[in-house]
């Protein structure tokens, strides 16, 4: 089992004032920086083209975030979370033409600030010093914004040589580039969301609703 703060960069699970609704929350010690939180990209593939896309080096920046939780039947929640986020690192794409290895291009890779939105199902239980939150249904997928020289030199080596690699539609694999699509744990995973990771007025806020969503 992980702690839930592992979750938190994956899927990108806002601090200041508490909302006053008891099934909406911001845990103020989230909004933090994390290093090296993207695991895994989705590669790009057009047409004989394929472009693996890492980053061993990075880290992002929750700035705010805010998550809204509903009971649903069964004990399950209906989940909400909306994030604020920007980050830097180190960008690597592993390009491929038709099957056979190609170039490796390396540069700093930007996070520009921006915010997502995602919507899933959870269930929570408790045990000592923690809770366990358990994904019942989440997105599959995050789309994040990026701006590198990795992608400028791609477009630019798309543009000069179209002919070489079959056809290929520079503008559509520019606009692939510009963003990172990060595939989301699977459903069933569970986290835990410790006590230490919230204050004493977040943990009576969060015990509140777990208790009224259990006498409905």
């Amino acid at each position: 089992m992980k702690r839930f703060l592992i979750l938190i960069p994956a899927v990108l699970l806002v601090g200041a004032a508490l909302p006053s609704s008891p099934g909406q929350f911001r845990f103020e010690r989230f909004n933090r920086s994390y290093p090296e939180v993207v695991p895994e990209i989705s590669p790009i593939v057009q047409g004989p083209l394929t472009i693996q896309l890492s980053a061993p080096k990075s880290n992002l920046t929750l700035r705010n975030h805010f998550l809204r939780l509903e009971p649903s039947p069964g004990g399950s929640h209906t989940a909400e979370l909306r994030v604020e986020f920007q980050g830097q690192g180190w960008l690597v794409a592993d390009v491929d033409v038709a099957g056979f290895t190609g170039t490796r291009l390396q540069d700093r890779v930007i996070v520009p600030a921006q915010a997502a939105t995602l919507e899933g199902r959870v269930k929570v239980t408790r045990e000592p010093g923690a809770y366990v939150v358990t994904t019942e249904q989440l997105p599959k997928q995050l789309r994040v914004k990026i701006q590198s020289g990795v992608g400028t030199q791609i477009v630019s080596f798309c543009n000069r040589v179209p002919t070489l690699i079959g056809d290929l539609d520079c503008d559509r694999l520019n606009q692939a580039l510009s963003s990172a699509v990060v595939p989301l744990p699977p459903a069933g995973e569970s986290y835990l969301l410790e006590d230490a990771d919230l204050t004493p007025q977040e943990r009576q806020q969060f015990e509140s609703y777990l208790a009224a969503s259990r006498g409905q």
